[in-house]
């Protein structure tokens, strides 16, 4: 008897964990917000495709005028087969557009890094950089008005010799840009930097690009430091840049490299930022937003990965986005700051965690919505062919859901520097995130080969569906299961005193 009820008391117990298990399980997944999908259209071309296939179209900058959400703009660099600017328009959201008229200098060989910001009053900003002498590297920096889709006025020059990877921010009438100012000893390189200072520096107008200030020097001089990038918080005072620091590895830097051999495992790269409080007019010291980053691939540093960095407008959050790792353990991640870029939160990973991820980009929405961008080769098994993915996340960086935005996968070995075993897929993808969705752009080598490095600006316009919200019955279950497992609980007490008496 005493033997049978204590048998009794362990089942209504062991029950009564599985029951108690399953109904907090059920209640949690109830609680969660049910995510909605990610909804591509199908590929789309900013380029004519029509004519013959004769551009290397990619590094997309993408706008929207502030009048007229419909109007976008997108400027990109051509790699072959000359060096060369192009400009887009699309009145209709992205889903149809028209080659650009260039001004002299937009239209000029060897037109180089474009990008583009509205000011308030629909007056388009296309900076671009000049490139001439035998090594083709930067003459200055310039900065064309557009009005109604046309050139207006003379461009004004921002900056001048060696002035590499300049990148522009916009908030009212306030246009920063930053750039790598390098050395004269830089002129003997063709592809990289050459030893010496090299800082990234800074400069401001207050009157929508007219006149500039003269630049401020951001980082230490002797930093290798590529492809900075600038935000400014909706005041204009914080302004927080951006930048990829290759450490020791001169290799890269300096392109010193055979485009073959892998980089040396015991390099490292960092991620690193600078924040200004007063405007731009002075920087804080260098902060570390990631370290003892992996070394992913061989590059040639004036064409090298460019950080993704966005703001959130309402609150001045940054995030910023990049890529590291080799080979399956290359991935992207995303880390925040809401300080202006003093302190950073721990990355967080997105996307797949088979393959290849690289070159992401990052937008936020109006409604602080993050998007995250890049290439995906994680269904390649030879890591080569890569599609685009887009990343969405509605809690401010913490989680994100994907999903592949591209028609298919194309041949990541296509781009200008293919014949010597260091293919360019551009600087950077871009992502312009807006109510609902986003629009996502990237450069597609689908009618490019090994021997010509064709590359068309694609994009894909992507819906994000609401979420399903919680799910209700699954939490009343939960709580059915839950009371369940205490009326067990109960039981098996109640069973295991009776047993107590028996044997007394």
């Amino acid at each position: 008897m005493v033997q049978h009820l204590g048998m009794r008391t362990a089942q209504f117990a062991a029950l009564a964990v599985t029951v108690g298990v399953t109904g907090m399980a059920a209640v949690g997944i109830g609680l969660v917000e049910q995510p909605g999908e990610l909804r591509a259209s199908a590929d789309q071309f900013v380029n004519d495709r029509t004519g013959a296939a004769s551009e290397a179209h990619n590094t997309p900058s993408v706008a929207v005028d502030p009048r007229q959400p419909a109007t976008l703009a997108v400027a990109n660099r051509l790699d072959v087969p000359e060096l060369g600017c192009a400009l887009s328009f699309s009145s209709t959201g992205g889903t149809s557009w028209e080659r650009a008229e260039l001004s002299p200098g937009l239209a000029a060989e060897n037109c180089f890094w474009p990008r583009v910001a509205y000011l308030p009053d629909g007056t388009l900003l296309v900076m671009y950089t000049t490139l001439g002498g035998p090594n083709l590297l930067p003459l200055s920096v310039w900065l064309q008005r557009y009005v109604d889709g046309r050139p207006s006025g003379p461009p004004v020059e921002v900056a001048g010799d060696l002035a590499f990877h300049a990148r522009m921010a916009v908030v009212g009438e306030g246009v920063w840009l930053t750039w790598v100012q390098a050395g004269p000893d830089t002129v003997e390189n063709q592809l990289g930097f050459e030893p010496g200072d090299n800082p990234v520096v800074a400069a401001r107008s207050s009157d929508g690009g007219r006149t500039f200030s003269a630049p401020v020097q951001v980082s230490e001089p002797d930093r290798r430091v590529i492809q900075p990038s600038v935000v400014v918080s909706s005041d204009g005072r914080q302004v927080t840049i951006v930048a990829l620091d290759l450490g020791e590895d001169v290799d890269n830097y300096q392109v010193i490299h055979d485009g073959q051999t892998p980089p040396d495992l015991s390099l490292r790269w960092q991620v690193v930022s600078w924040t200004s409080g007063d405007g731009g007019t002075t920087f804080g010291p260098t902060v570390v937003v990631a370290g003892d980053l992996v070394v992913p691939q061989l590059i040639l540093a004036d064409l090298g990965p460019t950080p993704g960095l966005a703001i959130d407008a309402r609150n001045g959050r940054v995030y910023a986005a990049w890529d590291a790792g080799r080979g399956d353990e290359r991935d992207c991640w995303v880390a925040a700051s809401d300080d202006g870029g003093r302190t950073w939160s721990a990355p967080v990973r997105v996307g797949p965690t088979a393959g290849s991820q690289l070159l992401p980009a990052v937008g936020v929405a109006p409604d602080g919505r993050v998007d995250v961008v890049f290439y995906d080769r994680s269904r390649d098994p030879d890591d080569l062919v890569q599609e685009v993915v887009a990343a969405t996340s509605a809690d401010g960086g913490r989680t994100f859901r994907w999903a592949a935005v591209s028609d298919g996968g194309t041949d990541s070995r296509i781009g200008l520097g293919a014949q010597q075993g260091v293919a360019v897929q551009g600087d950077n993808l871009a992502v312009l995130s807006r109510a609902g969705g986003m629009v996502v752009f990237w450069a597609d080598t689908g009618r490019g080969t090994l021997v010509s490095p064709f590359q068309d600006l694609a994009l894909a316009v992507v819906d994000i569906e609401a979420g399903g919200g919680r799910r209700w019955a699954a939490v009343v279950v939960g709580a059915a299961l839950l009371f369940a497992a205490g009326a067990l609980l109960t039981l098996a007490r109640q069973t295991r005193q009776a047993g107590y008496e028996a044997g007394v």
